[in-house]
């Protein structure tokens, strides 16, 4: 396995963690205010940090390993799936980056907009699990 494949993994990895991290910070911001701008704070800096990293490794490893792929079949497919997720995952972004703006300038209109933009990039975890999953079959066959 090539260094290029190893960090790709790896990255993959760190990236679907912290997406399953942020279910959980999400779940806790709904208990009340206080708890919505904690989750807002923390959501935003795992994004910033965490998230926004791994997913930029797995599209620039990606993208260094295409010239070695074909691209036709469920590889292309995959590779579509894949794209769509990182697509996903940068409005999840937006919209997080907007809540906590929002949230510091009580900005309720703002907040709603935001609300339907997280909602939307919720799309990345079916997404990202078709494309691991096809990444998986791929890698058996």
């Amino acid at each position: 396995m090539s260094i290029l494949l190893t960090l790709h993994l790896l990255a993959l990895g760190v990236w679907i963690g912290v997406v399953g991290a942020e279910f959980a910070i999400e779940f806790y911001g709904m208990r009340n205010e206080k708890a919505l701008r904690t989750a807002a704070e923390l959501h935003y800096q795992t994004d910033l940090w965490v998230e926004i990293p791994a997913f930029t490794t797995v599209l620039v490893t990606g993208i260094l390993m295409l010239p070695d792929a074909q691209l036709s079949g469920l590889f292309l497919t995959k590779l579509t799936f894949a794209l769509l997720a990182i697509a996903f995952n940068c409005v999840c972004v937006y919209a997080v980056v907007k809540r906590r703006a929002c949230l510091r300038s009580d900005d309720v209109k703002g907040l709603a907009t935001a609300d339907r933009a997280m909602r939307i990039g919720g799309a990345i975890v079916p997404t990202f699990l078709v494309a691991f999953a096809l990444g998986l079959y791929l890698a058996i066959n």
